[in-house]
């Protein structure tokens, strides 16, 4: 099992430094957000200012690349950090949905916690302490990622804010 683990963590590392569009698109949504936006904003958001308006904090930068004209991808760095590190849970994506006049941000599960929570499942007959230790790692994880997702959240409400088209003074 620990060998399969590896091979998948090696596997789907290597697709997330390719920002292979196929894995970003496939998985199970454990964060989403919807943002309403008017239509003209859809046409015209400032995706190339994300990285700036998301701060870092004390956690490794969230980078962002474009899949397609109205898909973003984002995940934490893999560069040189000093600072806090957790094991990432979620990949993110930013959507542009034109039909709905929406922007969603959404946080879709690594495919190796998928394979380790299948593990705990059938391991807690076994080990429930190490189990029960190994859930909560994993639940503090989500927790600050969710937090570091609820960010480009409001980052991209801010830039919504900031790209509406301006009124005339008699209109």
């Amino acid at each position: 099992m620990a060998n399969t683990l590896i091979a998948l963590v090696l596997i789907e590392g290597f697709l997330l430094v390719l920002w292979n569009h196929a894995y970003w698109s496939l998985g199970i949504p454990l964060f989403s957000r919807r943002v309403a936006v008017p239509t003209s904003v859809l046409l015209h958001f400032p995706f190339d200012r994300m990285e700036g308006e998301v701060a870092a904090e004390k956690w490794p930068a969230l980078v962002f690349r474009p899949l397609s004209r109205r898909t973003w991808a984002f995940r934490e760095s893999f560069g040189l950090h000093f600072g806090w590190r957790y094991p990432p849970i979620m990949r993110g994506l930013i959507v542009i949905d034109r039909q709905r006049s929406e922007i969603r941000v959404v946080g879709l599960c690594n495919w190796s916690v998928l394979f380790t929570v299948a593990t705990l499942v059938l391991a807690v007959a076994v080990k429930p302490a190490a189990v029960l230790i190994v859930a909560v790692l994993l639940g503090g994880s989500y927790l600050m990622q969710r937090h570091r997702f609820m960010a480009v959240d409001s980052a991209v409400r801010r830039l919504m804010m900031h790209c509406e088209p301006q009124r005339g003074i008699g209109s």
